[in-house]
């Protein structure tokens, strides 16, 4: 038996476990919860939607609590990025670096920030879904003084919309794989989004690897 077999086995027979069940629906409020939810996708994205839905679909917190606790996480994240970017200009080190490169490349810049205005919504979304993507973009957008309202509504809709996309996903092929497998729903909730998680990097790995020469 593999590692991953072993993970996906211990982990099956720690969810089977009523008295874990019991412990984790009692061991805070449904608001602890997504606040704790929040505050892990500030460090893995992945992980907190994969816990979500494990705890929705456990019965151990309510799909409306999980998804406002790892939405209201992903967007303050997004919000922070932007942030990050306009605070730049205030940061002696992150100024000098973003300030080089807008005079290095003027035009550039001019161009970047009238696409960025223009196209804001496509922009946004599609770095939601690109992997690597958003980091750029959405500093670039807190650096280049993009409308900080226009910037926050968009990455409200498009957080609320990966998310309910994504929490969708794993209730549907989870109750699958729960009804073929026998796996407790939690566990088997979370593992579509840890498979898209884990299959990304791979899949990038891959591609670098044969595009090399």
């Amino acid at each position: 038996m593999t590692a991953w077999h072993e993970l996906i086995a211990a982990w099956s027979v720690v969810w089977a476990d009523p008295n874990v069940q019991q412990l984790a629906s009692g061991i805070a409020q449904p608001w602890a919860l997504a606040l704790a939810l929040a505050l892990i996708t500030l460090l893995v994205e992945d992980v907190a939607i994969a816990a979500g839905a494990a705890l929705a679909s456990g019965a151990l917190l309510s799909w409306q609590w999980a998804f406002v606790g790892v939405a209201g996480g992903i967007f303050i994240g997004d919000v922070a990025l932007y942030g990050l970017g306009a605070g730049a200009h205030r940061v002696a080190w992150l100024q000098r670096r973003w300030a080089g490169l807008t005079r290095r490349y003027p035009e550039a810049s001019q161009l970047l920030q009238q696409r960025l205005n223009a196209q804001l919504p496509s922009a946004i979304l599609l770095a939601r879904v690109i992997p690597g993507l958003r980091l750029l973009t959405y500093t670039a957008c807190g650096w280049l003084r993009v409308d900080i309202v226009r910037f926050s509504l968009w990455c409200a809709l498009a957080v609320a919309l990966w998310t309910a996309g994504l929490f969708y996903l794993s209730a549907a092929v989870g109750e699958l794989i729960t009804q073929r497998t026998g796996l407790p729903p939690a566990l088997a909730a979370a593992l579509p989004v840890l498979v898209i998680a884990l299959a990304v990097p791979a899949l990038r790995h891959l591609r670098v690897r044969f595009s090399s020469p």
